[in-house]
């Protein structure tokens, strides 16, 4: 990050939050589940934690950002994104957009599901901040 090279990066540096896009933190684009496995809530946790306790085992991790949809920055909540800046306006798209962040130690915390992960989350987690 702080290359300049996603279209975020300007998003966070209008909104005073361009502290976001430096070393260690990350920007979250897409999930993309086949329709034929969206299976409900449990599924997309696993899929959250597996992504992210990988991106915490193999680089440098404080934060995550995105951009999103207002629904969609509500999903996130439950893994512990807050709302950084609403209504954020991309030229060309009539919609609103949320920029939207949180810690990896939040996000791996809040995606665990069993309690072999929930261990996995305190090590990484514990890691990631202190690096």
């Amino acid at each position: 990050m702080g290359k300049g090279l996603s279209p975020v990066e300007g998003l966070l540096r209008e909104r005073g939050a361009a502290a976001l896009a430096t070393r260690g933190n990350w920007e979250f684009g897409r999930l993309v589940l086949d329709p034929a496995y969206r299976a409900g809530p449990e599924l997309l946790n696993k899929c959250v934690f597996l992504a992210v306790s990988h991106l915490a085992g193999e680089f440098h991790c404080n934060y995550a950002f995105a951009s999103c949809t207002p629904v969609l920055s509500r999903l996130y909540r439950r893994f512990g994104f807050s709302v950084i800046a609403n209504d954020v306006r991309v030229p060309g798209d009539e919609k609103p957009y949320h920029l939207i962040q949180a810690s990896i130690a939040d996000v791996l915390e809040s995606s665990a599901g069993t309690p072999a992960e929930r261990q996995i989350a305190r090590r990484l987690g514990g890691v990631a901040m202190a690096a």
